[in-house]
């Protein structure tokens, strides 16, 4: 049920993703226009690079479902299935630790920007902590994700163990 309903909110991030790339492409061709033409406006370089942090940490989660990430699988193929499989739940384990560290810092620095109001200096200020509660929920759906994969991965090595001929007890 959960994985359902992560996927639906992925699957959405996902091609918002790619509708704010399109934003993005605007802001910067505006930004080229503008200094062209001596007239810049100011912030939409700015307002670019904030779109593209959204970019990437809303589209994280779906990368995660998707097995889209770089992974370096030169141990892991020589390994049995079993045991890559293990490697592959011990990696995950690892990286549910570690990214819950790095959401609980991105949900305190958040915090703390939004109580001081933190923005980028300039003619027209860009207040910082919206982005960076963006950064919040991509993480914790990054998060949910991983959490998901860890339980497919313990099947994974459940069925890998059923599988293996090396566990199975017979008339010797």
């Amino acid at each position: 049920m959960l994985g359902k309903v992560i996927d639906f909110f992925t699957n959405i991030l996902a091609e918002l993703c790619g509708w704010m790339l399109l934003i993005v492409m605007g802001l910067i061709l505006v930004d080229l226009i503008s200094r062209a033409t001596g007239t810049p406006i100011y912030g939409v370089s700015e307002s670019a690079m904030f779109v593209m942090i959204a970019i990437v940490y809303l589209g994280v989660p779906y990368a995660e479902k998707m097995k889209a990430h770089v992974r370096v699988e030169l141990i892991l193929d020589k390994l049995s299935p079993r045991s890559a499989a293990i490697v592959d739940l011990a990696m995950y384990l690892l990286v549910v630790g570690t990214m819950a560290v790095v959401l609980y810092a991105v949900y305190i620095n958040a915090g703390v920007s939004f109580s001081k109001r933190q923005a980028i200096a300039g003619p027209t200020p860009l207040l910082v902590w919206p982005v960076k509660f963006v950064m919040v929920v991509g993480l914790s759906l990054y998060l949910v994700q991983i959490i998901i994969n860890v339980g497919q991965g313990v099947r994974t090595v459940v069925r890998a163990g059923s599988d293996d001929p090396t566990t199975k007890t017979g008339d010797a």
